[in-house]
This record gives structure tokens, C-alpha cells and sequence, in this order.
């Protein structure tokens, strides 16, 4: 076990050696700073995690002896399959994206919605009067919700009041399911949307909205809105 260590230990180390070597007498090396910064840091959660199982295996605890072995015996096991991923393509291609668009700060809706559907349902708040036209055009309408909030000057400007703001919000939330659309972004994060009279919506006022009645007065019209998604 200890020269298996000693194994993974020795792989990581011998090529970033090299690297550094050709680094110090000023020859090239390839370095990904993507990739390798990501592994070498799982690396060396991996091998710290060896490290326990090790140490859980070699110095057990005699009153549950078995179940120390076990846990090392897991630990120690995973922490080998860890640094091995770390060299994969699956690495590379695969975690390594979609660790780095997890930790990605949002500043959108996050919805997936097409251009086409903004433009569909732009046209339906239109024709329930829901929104006013000569403040949001469609392009500025579709630029809120698919730009990042810094990118654009745009603004929603509906004319709903906040019960029936949040049934807007729970009606585009639940029509587009492939969303990560939180109300605090919605309303007061984006500030892209407003109310009739210009001013911001409330986030407190609108999130405690439909707490007795659990529509609003114009829930059919909204309904009717968002009827094409469903």
C-alpha cells in the first residue's frame, strides 16, 4: 500500500519536474494553465485522501477495528480513482467545463429560452396589455433575458401589479423548466424590470404577494400569456 503511495506520488511529480526543469534553462513546455492548474489541485485531494485511508488502515481504532479498515480501505480506493481521472480526457473535455460554469458568476436569468419564444411572448403581453410598449421594444424585451444584465440599458416595464408580477414570475419559471430563475434575481438583482409608474418592484413586497389568495385578478390573461409553452 505504502509503495503504491509512493507510485502516485512519483507520477505527479516526475512530469511537472521536467516542466520545471525546462522552465529554470528557458525551454519551451506545453502548460494549460486550464487543465493543470485543476489537476494538481484534485491530485492532491486525492492523495490526501490516500493519505487517511492509510492512516486509518495502519493505526485502526481497536474498539471498531473493522470498520476502520473498511472506511480506510474506501478512502484510500478513492482517492487512487480521483488521481487517475485527473489524467483522463473525461477530465479535460468534460469536468473540468462544467466545474468552471458552476463556479461562474451568474449575472443573467440562466433561462433557456429561444429568441423566437421571447419574441412570441413579448407579442402576448402585448396584446393583454401587460406591458408598455414605448419604454420596452422586443429586441430590449429579448436583450433581459438573454444578456448578461451588465451588457445592456434595457428595461421591462409591465403593467402588472405584484401579485400578479410573481404569477408571471412562476408562470416563465415553470414554462421554461430548464432555468436556474430565482425571484431575488428576477426583481432585484437584474434590475432590468420596473413598474408601471417607472419605479423598481419591491422584492419583499412582491415575494410575500399571493400569500392569501394563491392567484392574482389577472391570472387568466396570464395564463393565456404563457398558454403557447405548455
Amino acid at each position: 500500500m505504502l509503495a503504491c503511495f509512493a507510485y502516485f506520488v512519483i507520477r505527479i511529480a516526475v512530469p511537472y519536474l521536467v516542466r520545471f526543469m525546462r522552465f529554470m534553462f528557458n525551454e519551451s513546455f506545453k502548460w494549460d494553465k486550464y487543465v493543470e492548474k485543476p489537476r494538481l489541485v484534485f491530485y492532491a485531494i486525492g492523495l490526501f485522501t490516500m493519505k487517511l485511508g492509510y492512516d486509518a488502515i495502519l493505526e485502526p481504532l481497536e474498539s471498531i477495528a473493522v470498520f476502520s479498515y473498511s472506511v480506510g480501505g474506501f478512502l484510500f480506493l478513492s482517492g487512487m480513482l480521483m488521481t487517475q481521472l485527473t489524467w483522463s480526457k473525461w477530465f479535460e473535455r468534460i469536468f473540468i467545463p462544467k466545474i468552471k460554469e458552476k463556479l461562474k458568476s451568474s449575472r443573467n436569468f440562466n433561462i433557456s429560452i429561444s429568441e423566437s419564444q421571447l419574441g412570441k411572448l413579448y407579442d402576448n403581453l402585448v396584446r393583454y396589455d401587460m406591458i408598455i410598449i414605448d419604454k420596452t421594444s422586443k429586441y430590449g424585451f429579448i436583450q433581459c433575458f438573454l444578456k448578461d444584465w451588465d451588457e445592456h440599458d434595457a428595461k421591462i416595464h409591465l403593467k402588472l401589479k405584484n401579485p400578479a408580477c410573481k404569477e408571471f414570475y412562476e408562470l416563465l419559471k415553470m414554462s421554461f423548466p430548464k432555468n436556474d430563475l430565482q425571484l431575488i434575481d428576477f426583481i432585484k438583482n437584474s434590475d432590468v424590470l420596473r413598474r408601471e409608474d417607472g419605479r423598481r418592484y419591491n422584492y419583499d413586497t412582491v415575494r410575500n404577494a399571493l400569500t392569501r389568495n394563491r392567484v392574482s385578478r389577472r391570472s387568466e390573461e396570464l395564463e393565456a400569456v404563457f398558454a403557447p409553452f405548455s
